[in-house]
């Protein structure tokens, strides 16, 4: 068998059987050819479905990483995944710094892992190749609550459609093993490898620097436009992919393509220090909401979406108020900010005028 990432390995197999749970005895004879010797150490059920915070550890030369983190080159690291927490999986990875911005800027940029283990005889995992990991910016408590609110506005996204990328919180310690020594501890978030995302969705990725707005699904782009305009953030377009992805359909009769948001760090929403309103914005906070959509031809186009989004508005607060790990502090500007935006499009012909007035062209 060829060699794959492990942690992906585990996300995607724990996905695959939760899919399958209606299946046959053949499910559980795939979990133990893919899982081998970890079988017994890892819980099996769906990496993504589960709420509840992993424990992992990280040991590697954070003094030589932090130095020659805006190389991007890979270095040495030990990985540990408490799913258990007397007995965790071991394993010594790769890992870089990612993040064309935050890997300049930050102490502790994003990370891709990247793990050596045997590929499972199954199609569904061929092309994972490594695993993103959020983390926080520096040592602070701000930076700390940012890398929380960002995961929570996957988390609501995930709300609007299972079109989105699903992300697990994760407690992280970070073991120096260079000349410093100096450990930390701080929350990070895995995010679900856009393949399985696809994969997930009876879909396949699309990798196309020419996609305008005249080839996305409608609806679903301004699905995605709206939720950029609730969490306030400009850092994302469809043109060049700017923190898009794109998959299409197998199942939907169309040649349209579904568009995947990711970072939202630079929004209102997490309210980062270092952030700031993208070129092609009209705003000069990050706060002020910009509608960077693009114009439709009638009004049934918007109000559809405003519908869509004060349908799943009791779900959306919910999940805010529920989130225990933010501060209260934190938590009541979070509330805050996204009730403002419900409040803005309850006036669906005032806020239609709006979205009629800041839309862009499909070139945009």
């Amino acid at each position: 068998m060829k060699i794959i990432l492990v942690f992906c390995l585990i996300l995607a197999t724990n996905f695959y059987l939760a899919a399958q749970q209606s299946g046959t005895a053949q499910d559980t004879t795939l979990a133990g050819h893919i899982l081998g010797e970890v079988a017994d150490t890892v819980h099996v059920a769906d990496f993504f479905e589960s709420e509840e915070v992993l424990k992992a550890t990280l040991k590697y030369d954070i003094t030589s990483f932090v130095k020659n983190k805006t190389k991007g080159e890979y270095i040495d690291a030990e990985l540990q995944v408490f799913y258990d927490e007397n007995n965790p999986v071991i394993k010594n990875i790769r890992i870089k710094a990612r993040g064309n911005f935050r890997r300049g800027q930050c102490t502790f940029p994003p990370l891709f892992l990247n793990f050596k283990t045997d590929r499972p005889d199954n199609p569904m995992y061929d092309d994972v190749k490594k695993v993103k990991i959020v983390t926080h910016c520096s040592a602070s408590k701000e930076s700390e609550a940012n890398v929380l609110r960002e995961f929570l506005a996957y988390k609501l996204y995930n709300i609007i459609t299972d079109r989105s990328f699903r992300v697990r919180l994760l407690d992280i310690n970070y073991i120096d093993t260079g000349k410093k020594q100096k450990n930390y501890q701080a929350y990070g978030f895995s995010i679900e490898p856009a393949e399985i995302v696809a994969k997930r969705n009876n879909g396949v990725l699309v990798e196309s620097p020419a996609i305008t707005g005249r080839n996305l699904v409608e609806e679903d782009a301004d699905r995605v436009a709206m939720f950029r305009y609730l969490i306030s953030d400009t850092d994302w377009r469809i043109k060049s992919g700017h923190n898009t992805k794109f998959m299409k359909s197998m199942t939907d009769v169309t040649d349209k393509v579904i568009t995947l948001p990711y970072d939202f760090d630079f929004s209102g929403f997490v309210g980062a220090s270092y952030t700031f309103p993208q070129e092609w914005s009209n705003t000069e906070s990050i706060y002020d909401r910009d509608y960077l959509g693009y114009c439709r031809d009638n009004d049934e186009s918007y109000q559809k979406i405003i519908d869509l989004y004060l349908s799943k508005e009791k779900e959306v607060m919910q999940a805010i108020a529920g989130f225990k790990y933010l501060s209260e502090k934190d938590k009541a500007e979070v509330e805050k900010f996204t009730a403002g935006f419900f409040k803005k499009i309850k006036d669906s012909k005032d806020f239609i005028r709006k979205l009629k007035n800041d839309c862009h062209n499909f070139d945009f």
